[in-house]
């Protein structure tokens, strides 16, 4: 009974929290406890242990993504400011989307494009703010859904990100912070949670929309590779942990992603 009684408060506890926004307590991240069960295992061996770990977070409502964008995606030169995650242009933190139709606000990009196997705002993988980021609205539009890919030509506000015929390539500097949001989706979403969120999967084509897939998966290892793990990732794990309960384990342990998928990219 005691079991039953404290089982249920903690989930009482955990639905206030996603319900108020507020930010759970929890003890710091320890890496040689948290991928304690990961010894050897490759290929779907490991991406199946990685999910136990990841799977089952914290989730909020959509309406408090505003706010953990706030914190995970502030400009470390201005903190009344977020970062855009494509232009990297600093944007005010007031000026957030709420349908003014002001190309220059900022929104919430999903990087795994909802209409891939999430649209209702019920699926966990609809609010993870680990593949969500703060994006200028314009540029947020001219990506679309569109997969991701090199080549195309250069966008009219991101000089530096291009658009081709149904992908999107963004800068250097987001390339590799890219490819590990999209690996962590693919593993953390293997369609056994309870919101009904697809089984999502990377592939090495272009993909249309209702497909749980997402492409390009040859070039997301190639753009791992190229833009390594930086400290600004780092610290944005830790601060979605901080709220969700979980990390991206592909920012804490890089070499995850080619023990997983370098053999379907020989």
């Amino acid at each position: 009974m005691k079991c039953i009684l404290l089982t249920t408060a903690l989930s009482l506890l955990s639905a206030t929290a996603a319900a108020t926004c507020i930010k759970p307590d929890i003890k710091p991240y320890d890496p040689d406890t948290y991928y304690s069960s990961i010894t050897n295992q490759q290929g779907t061996e490991l991406k199946s242990a990685l999910n136990k770990i990841i799977r089952g977070h914290t989730r909020f409502s959509y309406k408090c993504t505003w706010t953990i964008l706030k914190e995970a995606d502030e400009d470390p030169n201005n903190s009344n400011n977020v970062i855009g995650f494509y232009t990297q242009r600093s944007i005010p933190k007031v000026n957030q989307d709420q349908g003014e139709n002001d190309p220059d606000f900022w929104n919430r990009e999903h990087i795994w494009s909802k209409s891939h196997g999430f649209r209702s705002k019920k699926q966990h993988a609809y609010t993870d703010a680990h593949h969500l980021r703060a994006a200028d609205r314009s540029v947020n539009s001219d990506r679309s859904n569109n997969d991701f890919a090199n080549g195309g030509k250069p966008d009219d506000e991101c000089t530096l990100c291009k658009e081709g015929k149904g992908t999107w390539e963004v800068p250097t500097k987001q390339k590799g912070d890219t490819a590990r949001m999209m690996f962590y989706m693919a593993t953390r979403y293997e369609g056994n949670d309870k919101s009904k969120t697809d089984d999502l999967e990377l592939v090495d084509r272009t993909t249309s929309s209702d497909e749980p897939f997402f492409g390009k998966l040859c070039t997301l290892l190639e753009w791992h590779e190229i833009d390594p793990v930086s400290d600004e990732e780092r610290l944005r794990n830790d601060v979605i942990y901080s709220w969700q309960k979980n990390r991206n384990p592909f920012i804490d342990n890089p070499e995850y992603i080619q023990r997983i998928w370098s053999t379907q990219c020989i």
